[in-house]
């Protein structure tokens, strides 16, 4: 049994409880002029942009400047009928190009919107970091990866876009994709420029933004999911989106929703020495000097609040380190009490297969392998149903 110490803001009109840091971790409620965070307003004018400013700088990078790039996106085909999810759904390709002076690129996604909806329906985001048989448009490759008809039997709308489409995920020196609209950069990289998973997190959002036009779609009620780097992903999207109304995050492990300090399994070396291209040059100050990070994990899924956030881990999964990810609940929850909300719904790492939909806070631990299936999305419409239905 794990017990927590707990220290109370007293000029705040709620209790504030903050769990016992044995991780030695930097703290979410001082700022970096040594103030306190008491209020939600503090957390959103101050401290929010603090940790965002931290992430970009020393984790993920930064955006390039956009303000020069020019972004259309456009309906290329649409389908509905017997042949699609018999006749359940309509199905909507739709292309985003960007081009900036003569470079441009393109990318596409399909989207599924139940086809006899009476009102515009919440939606899914799926951020697809595998090949593309794991969300094939045509539906005649089923995978419960990406279950597009479960979620269409529910009442949701889904979308979901393919990130080697968008940047490849090999090193190969920030060259395509979207990486060829800033050649700049790529020949000379400042420290803090975009990895590709902050990109990637770009194209979740250009996904927003046709939600934000399509009638049938209630854009106030959007989740982005990813697995694994795509759960590290939709961390990042919903963090600098405020659009998303909820972040899934499947075994994102190292660099996602797992506590770096005290983690078992994958480190900050194994994954720079593997995928350097994710994150920004000055995430490799802190390969063997994780004690000297002025963040970590916590500092990524704080920046949900208050909207909601879902984690799930599995029992096998050593390597992404469930106990790990737990804990960056756990140390996230009492920002969620700076806004009067329910966090998590209990502090003690649940058993598998015993869901915590209850808080603002969600999560699930399931017996199994480092993967996303239907058991987990089963669990993500669940509380999906019970928050934003």
């Amino acid at each position: 049994m794990v017990f927590y110490f707990y220290k109370h803001h007293t000029r705040l009109n709620m209790k504030i409880e903050i769990p016992e840091n044995k991780r030695n971790i930097p703290s979410l409620f001082v700022c970096s002029d040594g103030t306190e965070v008491t209020s939600a307003e503090d957390w959103m004018n101050r401290r929010r942009p603090e940790i965002l400013e931290i992430l970009h700088r020393e984790e993920y990078g930064r955006y390039p400047d956009m303000s020069d790039v020019r972004i259309t996106m456009k309906v290329v085909a649409e389908r509905s009928g017997e042949k699609i999810m018999n006749g359940r759904a309509v199905r909507k390709t739709v292309e985003v190009e960007s081009v900036r002076n003569d470079r441009h690129f393109i990318f596409s996604f399909d989207v599924f919107i139940p086809l006899n909806a009476k009102k515009p329906v919440p939606a899914f985001v799926e951020i697809c970091n595998r090949g593309s048989m794991n969300c094939d448009p045509a539906r005649e490759v089923l995978s419960t990866f990406y279950p597009a008809e479960t979620i269409i039997s529910r009442g949701y709308a889904c979308a979901a876009f393919r990130t080697h489409e968008v940047a490849p995920d090999y090193e190969e020196g920030f060259q395509t994709g979207f990486h060829r609209l800033f050649p700049e950069i790529s020949e000379n990289r400042p420290a803090d420029a975009y990895g590709t998973l902050i990109i990637w997190a770009w194209a979740a959002s250009r996904v927003m933004d046709f939600f934000e036009q399509e009638p049938m779609i209630d854009e106030k009620k959007v989740a982005v999911v990813g697995h694994s780097r795509g759960g590290k992903t939709s961390l990042l999207a919903g963090a600098l989106d405020e659009r998303f109304a909820l972040a899934i995050s499947s075994c994102s492990g190292n660099s996602g929703d797992a506590i770096t300090r005290g983690k078992s399994g994958e480190t900050v070396g194994q994954i720079l020495d593997r995928f350097p291209y994710w994150f920004a040059g000055n995430y490799k100050k802190y390969i063997g000097h994780e004690d000297e990070m002025p963040f970590d994990q916590h500092f990524l899924v704080s920046l949900m609040a208050p909207r909601l956030v879902y984690t799930s881990t599995k029992t096998n999964d050593a390597w992404a380190d469930p106990a790990s990810e737990f804990e960056t609940l756990i140390q996230v929850n009492p920002v969620y009490q700076l806004f009067g909300l329910e966090g998590l719904q209990q502090t003690e790492r649940p058993l598998p297969e015993q869901p915590l939909h209850e808080g603002c806070i969600g999560h699930h631990h399931k017996t199994g392998d480092h993967n996303m299936d239907d058991y987990d999305w089963d669990q993500y419409m669940d509380y999906t149903d019970r928050h934003l239905k």
